[in-house]
């Protein structure tokens, strides 16, 4: 990467299109990584809030099922919620990126 190419990206500056969408990735990969944990540690499904965070992570992981396919559901729920997280975490970072000015 040259000085120039570095410099332009730093001039790129941040603005409240880009904020939001990085917020929105963190957002999404938060819910993704805390449902992850929920599992992990046997959460309570009769709670409201860890049902809450799991139903939103199998929503959000939709796109992603049985791309593993393990003999475990946990395993495949780390598995396909990571794989989703990461995906997530990318493509809003490319967006955030190509909004900034």
């Amino acid at each position: 990467m040259s000085a120039t190419e570095r410099t332009r990206w730093a001039e790129r500056r941040a603005n409240p299109v880009s904020r939001a969408i990085g917020l929105v990735t963190w957002l999404v990969v938060a819910i993704l990584i805390i449902g992850m944990l929920l599992v992990w540690g046997d959460a309570n499904r009769g709670n409201d809030l860890v049902n809450l965070v799991l139903n939103s992570g199998e929503w959000l992981a939709t796109p992603f099922n049985d791309v593993f396919t393990p003999s475990s559901h946990d395993a495949a729920i780390y598995q396909n919620w990571t794989l989703a997280a990461v995906v997530y975490w990318a493509l809003g970072n490319l967006l955030a990126y190509l909004t900034r000015r």
